[in-house]
């Protein structure tokens, strides 16, 4: 998963009625409770297994958006236990002891610890996974469809891959969540991560959203898919390439674009990097060498200007605590840049004609809203356009969450409706 730490992502829980009999291993089963650091907490529903390699298992978090994130190092000597989660740059240390139905003790990550409890409970049906593979010239691309309960057939939904090595993992949260109000959800790993051919690193925006199109094709033709009500949902990157993949497609049933950016590819990244180094809040001295630094890295990076003159700008203002080192010459990051430089989201949003829904958070870091929401609304109308629905989350970040209280530590809060809003949407769309 990607939270940066672990907890920049991402108490004894009430009993949930009678307590199902103990399994045949202790630890087996569905515990509910919370992880709390600091006075937050966040729900979890952690879910242990015994097979012949050992005791296995994964947990979600509503808290936190996820599904089915494995649990690793479970360590299992009744009546104490442990285990590990594994972030991108840290990893939560758990150690526990089991008394009857409760599990109960302390977490750590890095220098930072909490406590944690869970009470064991019955288990709820999660929708059932169908693996799948698919083709998109010559690279293969694996994923899973969340299939929902009943016989079909059902309306579908392909979820798009933001930035970066993005698996399946990171849209399971949704497709659990549009499987349980009926849609059969595809997920898969972007070329070159998980079980995927390729290489993200060397493609552009024409063979993602060639990707695309293969998924929406692949799930169309499971048996249990509605013909001709498949839609796409694409965030950040995948919401800016969404008008592409549609082309591609042909005629998806919808599209929900997330923070999709609707200006030039380089003013969205002078937008985007001007924020993360805090250019509002710095002075005036230090805000206009930011600007001239950060305008010189998207000038290199989508113009090809000398990366000489980069290293000059570099040097003018390393040392600053706001200055971060240009990517090494060899980071995929340039040539990519390059790729989408021309790229137009305007000029392909006239040719859109399935229902379409905009959604941002009014306090997006890495998208100029207005702008944006502005420039696609008035090329999709101009257009092609059928039906168009803008939603803002007032108070929410480019992933939907609310900004953490001020120096303290707090679980992610994701504003409230969200995601119910894109699920009723796309209900109402998938039956036009």
């Amino acid at each position: 998963m990607k939270p940066g730490a672990f907890a920049a992502i991402l108490g004894l829980s009430a009993a949930l009625g009678a307590m199902p009999s103990m399994a045949r291993e202790p630890l087996e089963g569905t515990w509910r409770g919370k992880w709390v650091r600091d006075g937050s907490a966040a729900d979890v529903t952690m879910r242990f297994s015994k097979s012949a390699r050992g005791y296995e298992g994964n947990f979600d978090s509503e808290t936190l958006r996820i599904v089915g994130i494995p649990i690793e190092r479970i360590t299992w000597s009744p009546p104490d236990v442990s285990w590990q989660v594994g972030g991108d740059e840290t990893t939560l240390s758990f150690s526990g002891r089991l008394r009857g139905n409760a599990i109960a003790g302390r977490f750590k990550e890095a220098d930072a610890s909490g406590v944690f409890s869970l009470a064991r409970s019955i288990a709820l049906p999660l929708a059932k996974r169908d693996e799948i593979a698919f083709a998109n010239g010559e690279v293969t691309l694996s994923g899973t469809v969340f299939v929902p309960a009943g016989d079909g057939p059902h309306p579908g939904i392909v979820f798009l891959h933001g930035s970066g090595a993005e698996g399946r993992w990171a849209s399971n949260y949704l497709a659990e969540k549009f499987s349980q109000r009926g849609f059969a959800a595809l997920v898969f790993d972007k070329r070159g991560v998980g079980k995927s051919g390729g290489d993200w690193r060397s493609a552009g925006f024409e063979e993602l959203a060639g990707d695309a199109a293969a998924a929406v094709s692949a799930l169309a033709s499971r048996p249990y898919v509605a013909r001709g009500r498949v839609g796409i949902h694409g965030h950040s990157q995948g919401a800016t390439l969404a008008p592409l993949a549609a082309a591609r497609i042909g005629n998806p049933a919808f599209v929900i674009a997330s923070a999709a950016g609707g200006m030039p590819m380089r003013d969205m990244e002078i937008f985007s990097v001007e924020n993360s180094i805090g250019v509002r809040d710095m002075t005036p001295a230090d805000a206009a060498a930011a600007r001239e630094y950060v305008a010189a890295i998207v000038a290199t990076a989508y113009e090809g200007r000398p990366r000489e003159q980069l290293m000059e700008a570099w040097q003018k203002v390393r040392g600053k605590p706001w200055a971060f080192e240009p990517p090494a010459e060899t980071d995929p990051y340039w040539a990519f840049s390059r790729k989408i430089a021309a790229y137009d989201a305007p000029s392909l949003w006239r040719q859109v004609s399935a229902p379409t829904l905009l959604v941002y958070g009014e306090l997006d870091e890495r998208e100029p809203v207005r702008e944006s929401a502005s420039r696609i609304a008035e090329a999709y109308l101009g257009g092609r356009g059928t039906s168009l629905e803008v939603i803002y989350f007032p108070g929410a970040g480019h992933t939907f969450r609310l900004a953490a209280p001020a120096g303290a530590f707090s679980w992610p809060r994701t504003v409230p409706n969200y995601p119910d809003a894109l699920i009723d949407w796309a209900v109402r769309a998938a039956r036009k």
